[in-house]
């Protein structure tokens, strides 16, 4: 009777314990490190907009013809990619960030749900050239609609991801651009050479020397994310400096 007491106390204290783990990391996972009121605000460059669905960072400059929909990472605030799409937006394009349910499409289901929701998105606007991105988790869901909807994009863009792991896009003709990091413990070097081959030989493909998983947006600490040997601000130059002339290589 002492026994099966005291396994029900080690099996509560498991429950709280990886609860509170959950629930901590959730919260590291928010956005921080730079000025909200500064970034989430219109201006003669930007015109900022939230809805339930997106977060949209629209330029005032009319000459560029590319639009960006981002998916975030697993559990990540959307927010925390804002200071990112706000310096694109300054530079002619417009960003679309997608909020995802839960912050996570935890089944198959839930996930072409998302992808659903961001096709009719699309479809329903008049912008002709849509490039899809997104970060680590994120990353497989770009590469997901890319599969699925290869004639709705002009261009895609994966930042700390592995993906396509299970999907072969080999045939995309639009120009690729991926990211990554060398201190990355989530998306390592040699996951991004394994699956290399998932993608066209056209792919461009880059490694950020010293930066790691989470300076690809601005959140907290990250379980596995890596120790960057450099900050999040010159990692976030060099993510800006390579989007920036991949965007403008696009016709």
């Amino acid at each position: 009777m002492a026994t099966t007491k005291k396994r029900k106390i080690v099996r509560y204290f498991l429950l709280v314990f990886w609860v509170s783990v959950l629930g901590w990391q959730f919260l590291q996972m928010n956005a921080t490190g730079f000025d909200e009121s500064e970034v989430f605000s219109s201006n003669s460059q930007v015109t900022f907009n939230e809805t339930d669905s997106l977060l949209s960072f629209l330029s005032n400059d009319s000459s560029k013809h590319s639009s960006i929909l981002f998916f975030p990472g697993a559990l990540v605030q959307p927010k925390v990619y804002a200071p990112l799409a706000r310096n694109l937006a300054e530079k002619g394009y417009d960003v679309y960030i997608q909020k995802i349910s839960f912050r996570v499409a935890f089944t198959d289901n839930m996930e072409q749900s998302e992808l659903d929701r961001a096709y009719n998105f699309m479809n329903s606007s008049k912008i002709s050239n849509w490039i899809v991105a997104g970060h680590s988790r994120g990353g497989r869901m770009a590469s997901n609609f890319a599969s699925k909807y290869p004639k709705a994009l002009s261009g895609m863009i994966l930042l700390a991801t592995s993906h396509p792991k299970e999907t072969n896009l080999t045939s995309l003709k639009f120009p690729i651009l991926k990211i990554s990091a060398s201190e990355d413990g989530l998306a390592s070097p040699s996951e991004i050479d394994l699956f290399s081959n998932n993608l066209p030989p056209h792919t461009n493909f880059v490694m950020i020397d010293g930066g790691n998983h989470s300076q690809f947006g601005h959140y907290g600490f990250q379980f596995g994310a890596g120790s960057a040997s450099i900050s999040r601000e010159e990692q976030q130059i060099i993510i800006l400096s390579e989007i920036t002339d991949y965007l403008n290589s696009i016709k």
